[in-house]
């Protein structure tokens, strides 16, 4: 064949190519055409969906939540979704495994609604605090220089375990409340459960209400063992809790996360750092001490502390000092009615502890000096007094310590404290006597192993109680 010939046959194979190849373009301009008409239809007809599926969503809740108001109003228990039962049977059984302690009995399981929890508050409050007791507790705080005394405390502690509840065991009535909505329990109601689950076992083979974890128990026992008692309860609960969350998947810490940063934390923004970090001290400081426990004997050795439990925030914040049987020395005070005389009302005698005399003195010295000051901390008692026609304050505090270094390192540590808050020296300064003159007038004594400070209105008051105070064995 020759080379034109051949020439022609290329070019009219390339020709017919190119005919071929535009008809099959057309007819996938043509299918594309149609077929993006069809998805149209479709996204249309799935919006169209979406969108009544959403409006008969928004009818149920709405349903739902009527017969939920309605169960309220009636007092009906309102049952939990058979799904979350199965999965707190679940968590039940992973967190007995976990702490080695098995259920005694059938453990009741209530839910309750936001609203419902609130109100509970409400009533166990009115029952158990008055709002003249949560009245004379911010004036100890006010005397302390740590909130102002016209803060709303009863309210604020409504308010602030309103919001940060999301479930809670009852040592009276030996059930779980778990606060929830509408929907299956999400990655952090798992994590409650599991913590308040906790609660229960320890109830069942230790009973908290015995041990102090109940209503009135400050007429038995003093706070500085109330709160060591609770650091046990809480750290351990807190522990299990990390170890239950070890067993999260990444996407369910994932969720975790997620839905933690979606909580309200509005009130407990706004409250008092000295309100924040109360509540926080059996949990964080709890966690450490019984962190330290199981370091030493795993589970074995946190049920032993319960036989012979922490009796003040030194054992908790030195676990060796527990360990060593270093307990607190039995301090009381020479009343201060006679000195003060009429118009001065008594609201408020306890023991500060080491972790609250840290507190008050962080608040104006560095809080590693705060530390060590407190420390050799062997026992104490505070009294304030409130004089209602001027809104006058005194506060009297008598430490004994473990040593004289200690008494002498709290006396440099107070020193500090009183220049920073009155901003000079001291005004006065006698042998083992310091005082600094303001708004209001403060004395700094001391002895070989004890101190003694009094905050009050005037120089005349706060050397009269002085002179009292002279008295206490």
């Amino acid at each position: 064949m020759s080379e034109p010939s051949r020439a022609w046959r290329r070019q009219r194979t390339v020709q017919i190519v190119l005919i071929v190849l535009s008809v099959l373009l057309a007819c996938c301009c043509l299918t594309s055409s149609v077929t993006n008409v069809g998805l149209i239809g479709w996204a249309v007809s799935i919006r169209q969906q979406v969108a009544q599926s959403q409006q008969r969503a928004a009818v149920l809740e709405a349903e739902v939540e009527r017969l939920r108001e309605l169960l309220i109003e009636n007092e009906i228990p309102i049952p939990i979704a058979p799904a979350d039962e199965q999965l707190m049977d679940t968590i039940e059984q992973q967190v007995a495994a976990m702490r080695g302690l098995q259920p005694l009995h059938p453990l009741e399981r209530t839910l309750m609604t936001q609203q419902q929890l609130r109100q509970r508050l409400l009533e166990t409050f009115q029952a158990d605090t008055s709002p003249e007791e949560m009245f004379n507790y911010a004036l100890t705080l006010a005397a302390l220089d740590l909130i102002d005394p016209h803060l709303d405390l009863y309210n604020l502690f409504i308010d602030l375990y309103t919001e940060q509840i999301a479930g809670f065991y009852d040592p009276e009535t030996e059930q779980i409340y778990v606060i929830g909505g509408l929907g299956l329990m999400g990655q952090m109601e798992r994590l409650t459960y599991a913590h308040e689950f906790n609660h229960a076992l320890q109830d069942q083979h230790y009973d908290l209400e015995a041990l102090g974890i109940r209503a009135n128990a400050d007429e038995e026992f003093d706070s500085e063992y109330l709160t060591a008692i609770r650091a046990l309860v809480e750290g351990d609960s807190s522990l299990l809790e990390q170890q239950f969350m070890n067993t999260y998947t990444p996407q369910e810490m994932f969720q975790l996360l997620q839905e933690y940063g979606e909580i309200d934390m509005s009130v407990l923004n706004a409250v008092p750092p000295v309100v924040r970090d109360m509540m926080y001290f059996p949990y964080e400081h709890g966690l450490t001490f019984v962190g330290s426990l199981y370091e030493e004997g795993g589970w074995s050795a946190v049920d032993a502390a319960y036989a012979n439990p922490p009796r003040s925030t030194e054992q908790i914040l030195h676990p060796d000092r527990y360990h060593s049987g270093d307990m607190p020395q039995i301090v009381s005070l020479t009343p201060l009615t006679d000195t003060l005389g009429a118009g001065w009302r008594q609201t408020d005698e306890d023991i500060l502890g080491e972790y609250f005399i840290r507190y008050y003195l962080q608040q104006r010295i560095p809080q590693e000096d705060a530390q060590a000051a407190a420390e050799g901390w062997g026992g104490d008692r505070y009294v304030v007094h409130y004089r209602e026609a001027d809104e006058a304050l005194l506060l009297a505090a008598y430490i004994v310590w473990d040593t004289a270094g200690d008494a002498e390192e709290f006396v440099d540590a107070y020193v500090a404290y009183a220049e920073a808050r009155f901003g000079h020296v001291a005004d006065v300064s006698e042998d083992a006597r310091l005082c600094w003159a303001g708004r209001d007038f403060l004395c700094l004594t001391w002895g070989t192993n004890r101190t003694t400070f009094v905050l009050g209105p005037e120089r005349t008051t706060v050397e009269a109680v002085l002179a009292t105070l002279a008295t206490t064995p």
